[in-house]
């Protein structure tokens, strides 16, 4: 088996796992099921699920968006494109795995969210520890000071959050495979029409 196939099918696992973890969570609770539990349904040992995932919580929140160290770096230099709120827009889409979730992807996790509101909490944190971060990033841009970095993020943010809310409570427009990061910068041009004069 090519390194490829090895880590296309650790990415595939890892998949399976979040999924089953995520269901199990809905349906069960979080306090409801056990790490044998989710890897009897996986249908792999409690060992091979600890190769894929640290804990339980990581399992039901294996989707948490995240930092990647070369997108942070092209973000703080003044890219990738020089726009500061279509960069935060595409380091946002990026931390939230680009394309690759689909709507039923989001939509269970929001199951999950509101099925466990101590999960909830634990994505708040979670996501206010990543506007922490980014605006640290964001101070190292030429000509970024804090207001311009927090405004910036907040209309960054909103825009991604009213797409992603979008695509959640209407999939049927939608569709399942939807490209999350080419509805976004669709919704950041009303975006940028609405704040020109007249708009």
């Amino acid at each position: 088996m090519t390194q490829s196939a090895i880590t296309d099918h650790a990415r595939r696992r890892r998949a399976s796992i979040v999924t089953t973890a995520q269901d199990l969570a809905v349906r069960h609770g979080y306090s409801g099921f056990t790490i044998e539990d989710l890897a009897e349904a996986v249908g792999c040992s409690r060992r091979t699920l600890f190769n894929h995932v640290s804990s339980k919580e990581e399992a039901v929140l294996g989707a948490l968006p995240h930092l990647d160290e070369e997108h942070v770096a092209v973000l703080r230099s003044g890219g990738p494109t020089g726009d500061l709120v279509e960069d935060l827009v595409t380091t946002i889409v990026e931390s939230l795995g680009g394309s690759a979730p689909t709507v039923a992807d989001w939509q269970r996790m929001k199951d999950v969210c509101q099925r466990n509101p101590e999960l909830l909490m634990r994505v708040q944190e979670h996501v206010e520890e990543l506007v922490t971060q980014l605006i640290g990033h964001l101070s190292e841009r030429r000509g970024v000071d804090d207001a311009r970095a927090r405004i910036a993020l907040a209309l960054a943010g909103a825009v991604v959050q009213t797409t992603v809310h979008d695509l959640i409570e209407n999939p049927s427009t939608a569709g399942q495979e939807t490209d999350l990061a080419e509805q976004v910068h669709d919704n950041l041009e009303i975006a940028r029409e609405l704040l020109t004069p007249g708009g």
